[in-house]
């Protein structure tokens, strides 16, 4: 079963300025660029999960455009049922997507960015060590004073 263009629109709640921008800049609606636009049930789904990260996440679709091939080719390609057990990761720093087992729950019921600290605090440390390596000290003893704490303690949402 295919969907006319209005039924994507609200099935992703998009205006229909939204969904023009979206066809100028998006090569998944390419697909629907015939007289008669139609889409299928994954263009679907991966049109509600690019209006979540835009509207949910404040991420321009422009920056999406790398991506959000790869997201309607997974969303086509591999059943809802696969998907539903399935964490969606979005790296937009190497334009790249991938699709990860739910091991943990993640909080809340919509679109969740992942941010891995370990890159951000490596990159961190060597830029306070190149600028004072008594800065750099005066971090790694207030990550060593804080380390004691519980990471179920420390908790940011």
């Amino acid at each position: 079963m295919n969907y006319t263009a209005g039924q994507l629109q609200e099935a992703a709640g998009l205006s229909k300025e939204a969904f023009r921008h979206w066809k100028r800049v998006l090569p998944g609606f390419a697909r629907g660029k015939s007289r008669r636009p139609s889409f299928s049930p994954g263009d679907v789904l991966a049109s509600i999960v690019l209006q979540c990260l835009t509207h949910g996440c404040g991420v321009r679709i422009g920056d999406l455009k790398t991506v959000a091939s790869t997201i309607f080719d997974v969303c086509n390609e591999t059943s809802w049922d696969v998907l539903a057990d399935r964490t969606l990761i979005i790296d937009l720093s190497r334009q790249a997507c991938f699709m990860v087992p739910n091991a943990d729950p993640m909080p809340g019921d919509g679109a969740v960015m992942v941010c891995p600290m370990e890159p951000i605090i490596g990159t961190l440390r060597d830029h306070l060590f190149r600028s004072s390596p008594v800065a750099a000290e005066k971090a790694r003893q207030h990550s060593a004073e804080i380390s004691g704490v519980a990471s179920a303690e420390v908790q940011y949402r």
